[in-house]
């Protein structure tokens, strides 16, 4: 019986752990997104877009905006880690491209453009971008064997979700409306 309980556990935390994968897609020209159309009922396309601007400067992200086409873009990266024997090391960074578009009761964000840049020990004994070596995420099995791959897109499926999800938060937000109240004047010549 606790070897039937423990295999269950076990195929569990596999697929669990083998699901972050699965979360990328591809799009038509062949290259990994994440994407998501959202519909917000009673809300206008400027509102929208200054919730994005709100979400990219809360981020830390430099995003550039065109408020009348209400798109927001910003290039940010993202450092993955790589498991060695006791502990983990810097793998690489990940440049990739976020978009933000909105229209009147809808906006849409996209995760695209994954370019991998291997990290190498430099002569100081830090981790260093290698100078010249760019590798599309799509083709990443072709340089790493299937586990490092699986690895690296496991983060990348991880970190676009929980940015996602910080993203839906921000445009959910409903802004505090301040009511001024009225200053009570009191009358001193009048007793």
């Amino acid at each position: 019986m606790k070897k039937l309980f423990f295999s269950i556990v076990c195929i569990l935390l596999i697929n669990t752990a083998r699901a972050q994968k699965d979360v990328l897609q591809f799009d038509e020209d062949n290259k990994y997104v994440y994407y998501q159309v959202v519909d917000k009922k009673g809300f206008s396309a400027d509102t929208l877009y200054n919730r994005g601007l709100v979400f990219m400067k809360s981020q830390g992200l430099k995003g550039d905006g065109d408020a009348k086409a209400g798109i927001i873009t910003a290039k940010p990266k993202l450092v993955l880690y790589a498991n060695s024997l006791v502990s983990k090391k810097e793998a690489g960074e990940v440049s990739y491209i976020l978009n933000v578009e909105t229209k009147d009761q809808k906006y849409r964000y996209k995760f695209a453009g994954f370019v991998f840049k291997p990290y190498k020990i430099n002569r100081y004994g830090s981790m260093a971008t290698q100078p010249g070596v760019e590798i599309p995420l799509e083709k990443l099995w072709t340089k790493y064997s299937a586990k490092e791959t699986d690895a690296l897109l496991d983060q990348v499926g991880a970190f676009c979700k929980t940015t996602a999800a910080r993203l839906l938060q921000q445009m959910d937000k409903v802004p505090v409306l301040r009511s001024e109240d009225a200053v009570k004047k009191v009358a001193t010549d009048k007793w």
